[in-house]
């Protein structure tokens, strides 16, 4: 099926609080033919929907009502659109609550053309047959969720200290005392300890390499694009999950009377990282272990202040 050879062309509207998320939705759908329109939010995407889209990609967790919500009051309202939610995690839990609203399957984001293409493409075709229900016709069949796994961030490198090496003695020549002593085996003393200070860095992680117990820090924005890092790397990827990670956490905070977020502890891979919101965006800060967290936090609350 080619999605441009359809005329009226399909209208997909894509709900995400992300601006990247949406971006990245419409890069990879209009060159196929889609139309696509776009809400920053399910009460926004409820009071847009005439004229209605065929096809409908909304986020789960938004601040405000999720797209399970959004599912729901769809389906409640009699709406014959398809809607395909998008997660961060997918699970069995979350494929019943999908299920149940009324959602055709769950994409598992971050995902690549790839996977999403050939994912929509069973509610593209119940999409059409939405539109021809509309005037009389049978619903399409629910499509498999494709998954894909959360990579792991790198590893700082150990460096190996150089041993020196005693010169040689000339032929002929008495060896001195210290080519003597260097010739024999000298008892173990434990080489003394030398922290190198850390490098200067500026922007808006300045002085939290200087923390102590911090390995590295990475800043995102409220759309997931990077501010400020040093240290090691984090897979591009990961943006995405500490979005989803922190908005989760501070959603269930406030349904739970907790007030605001602080921060999340998270260790996988022999990796520890502190994810927290900074601003409008999240912060991930790789610790050498999680005993360097208040330090972290303390950090991050003067910058508050």
């Amino acid at each position: 099926m080619n999605p441009a050879d359809i005329n009226p062309p399909i209208t997909v509207l894509v709900v995400d609080d992300s601006v990247s998320v949406r971006k990245a939705l419409e890069r990879i759908l209009a060159p196929q033919g889609y139309l696509i329109r776009m809400a920053d939010s399910a009460e926004s995407a409820l009071e847009n929907l005439e004229p209605l889209p065929d096809l409908v990609l909304a986020d789960i967790l938004m601040p405000g009502m999720s797209g399970l919500e959004l599912t729901r009051i769809m389906s409640d309202r009699g709406l014959n659109v398809p809607v395909m939610l998008m997660s961060g995690i997918v699970d069995e839990v979350t494929q019943r609550d999908a299920q149940a609203a009324g959602a055709r399957g769950v994409l598992r984001k971050p995902f690549t053309p790839a996977e999403l293409l050939p994912a929509i493409e069973p509610q593209v075709m119940a999409a059409l047959d939405a539109r021809a229900q509309r005037d009389g016709a049978a619903p399409a069949a629910t499509p498999p969720t494709p998954v894909t796994p959360m990579p792991a961030a790198a590893a700082p490198a150990t460096p190996v200290a150089a041993q020196p090496v005693p010169a040689p003695v000339q032929p002929g020549a008495q060896p001195s005392a210290a080519q003597t002593s260097a010739a024999q085996p000298a008892p173990f003393q434990p080489a003394p300890t030398f922290t190198p200070a850390p490098p200067a860095h500026s922007g808006p992680l300045a002085g939290l390499n200087a923390v102590p117990g911090v390995l590295g820090a990475t800043l995102y924005d409220a759309d997931g694009e990077r501010q400020d890092q040093f240290g090691p790397d984090l897979p591009e990827s990961f943006a995405m999950y500490a979005r989803f990670m922190v908005t989760a956490a501070a959603t269930a905070s406030h349904h739970l009377n907790r007030g605001d977020l602080g921060s999340i502890l998270l260790s996988y891979a022999g990796q520890t990282l502190l994810l927290s919101p900074h601003r409008d965006g999240q912060l991930v800060t790789l610790l050498a272990s999680s005993d360097a967290a208040p330090a972290a936090q303390r950090w991050q609350a003067a910058q508050h202040n």
